[in-house]
């Protein structure tokens, strides 16, 4: 470690220790740092998903199957859609992420919902593989590309539950009762 880094670590831990709160705040930037990383890890993981739904537009397109385009265009608008919410949230639930009022369950909640977001997205990569081996038939193509516009749903409908979690917080449930089971 450069003498340079020393000094500015140092300058920051008196800091933390002279002003009262400081730690805390802190601690909540961190925790705002945190909660976009994950979002925006997230939203780029929806966006490289969207790549094998356009080549298989695109050999449908090519090989004349142009009235079995719809479902994955569809399927591309609501990934569009779904990464955009993820990537740009509102920090309008920045209340949450305040040192003084939140407490572990509900910070153990959101985590625990972030894991099943994660999850949701590793089952949707799973169906798109399975998309691209199902197309060869019309009939295949409609049942899959249907399972996967689902599974966008249900996404978006997690992301919605999380960010009305957090929501329910900030507007008056008292510390330390979780945000949800």
């Amino acid at each position: 470690m450069s003498s340079n880094a020393g000094d500015q670590r140092n300058w920051i831990e008196r800091l933390t220790e002279k002003i009262p709160g400081y730690s805390g705040y802190v601690e909540r930037e961190r925790r705002r740092d945190i909660d976009k990383l994950h979002r925006e890890r997230v939203a780029d993981r929806l966006r490289a998903l969207k790549s094998p739904l356009t080549d298989l537009m695109r050999e449908l397109s090519s090989s004349g199957r142009l009235m079995e385009v719809g479902p994955i265009d569809l399927a591309i608008k609501k990934l569009d859609r779904l990464e955009n919410r993820v990537r740009f949230a509102s920090y309008g639930y920045s209340g949450f992420f305040d040192a003084v009022r939140i407490e572990q369950d509900q910070l153990d909640s959101i985590y625990k919902f972030d894991l099943a977001l994660v999850e949701h997205v590793d089952k949707l990569e799973a169906k798109l593989g399975e998309l691209k081996t199902r197309a060869g038939t019309a009939e295949g193509l409609k049942t899959t590309s249907a399972e996967v516009a689902s599974m966008l749903d249900e996404i978006d409908r997690a992301f919605d539950q999380r960010y009305a979690a957090i929501n329910n917080f900030v507007e008056g449930q008292p510390p330390g009762r979780p945000l949800f089971q």
